[in-house]
């Protein structure tokens, strides 16, 4: 009997190894563009039961991601976020620079096709407006700013 929970003991260690060593190799990718989606629907659910803290929340959880923001992932977040139509994504993806990397590009264009509906609501393309201004302001890019507060 004392074979037995030592063999399960030993089992759920050999086999709780590999899921998380690939879930490190796999993490650091799509994690900010995980944590924007996760802001977004905190946003969502602030905007509908109109409670501000969930808001403040929103805004205390992107200061704290402010470092890892990539091109990318903010245009990735743009192409989730806001409808491909609209005047506020062609506003906010053109400030966003551009990678040569196709891989990324295949990346945002299967998130984008992911999600049939998109978010109609007016907190979430503010969000979106702040989330570039800070983007370019780290990325030290303050024409770009200047130029994209006399658009609004």
């Amino acid at each position: 009997m004392p074979e037995d929970v030592q063999m399960n003991d030993s089992e759920p260690q050999h086999a709780a190894s590999p899921p998380a060593a690939s879930a490190a190799a796999a993490a650091p990718a799509p994690s900010t563009l995980h944590h924007l989606k996760e802001i977004l629907s905190v946003i969502e659910a602030g905007s509908l039961s109109k409670e501000v803290r969930r808001i403040s929340r929103a805004v205390r959880l992107t200061i704290s991601l402010r470092r890892r923001l990539a091109a990318r992932d903010v245009s990735a977040f743009l192409a989730f976020a806001l409808p491909a139509s609209s005047d506020a994504y062609a506003r906010l993806a053109a400030l966003v620079p551009k990678e040569d990397d196709t891989e990324m590009d295949v990346d945002a264009a299967a998130q984008a096709t992911q999600i049939s509906i998109k978010h109609g609501l007016p907190e979430i393309e503010i969000y979106c407006y702040l989330l570039i201004l800070i983007f370019l302001i780290d990325q030290k890019k303050f024409d770009e700013v200047h130029l994209s507060l006399l658009d609004c």
